[in-house]
């Protein structure tokens, strides 16, 4: 999570591949699936990373299913201003 005003480095990493797919554009719509291509994370830390950012601002989640089967999530401005802030480090 948050450790001082820095996010760690996995949270970080999970940012730059949500933002690198949405190519920083808040309506395209990035299938949870093609995130977790790359990362091979595991349903629970994709769940959690998820929630975190949806609780924070960064992103917007859809649900398919029921509540904990995220489908798609878009960036918020917030979370693209984030993106950018973590690509120029």
């Amino acid at each position: 999570m948050l450790i001082g005003s820095k996010f760690s480095k996995k949270y970080q990493r999970f940012l730059r591949e949500i933002g690198s797919l949405s190519q920083e554009d808040t309506c395209k719509q990035i299938s949870v699936k093609k995130i977790n291509d790359n990362l091979k994370w595991d349903r629970t830390e994709i769940k959690n990373g998820l929630e975190y950012f949806q609780e924070i601002g960064l992103i917007n989640t859809k649900t398919i299913g029921g509540p904990l089967l995220y489908g798609h999530v878009t960036l918020t401005e917030l979370g693209i201003e984030k993106y950018k802030k973590l690509n120029c480090l």
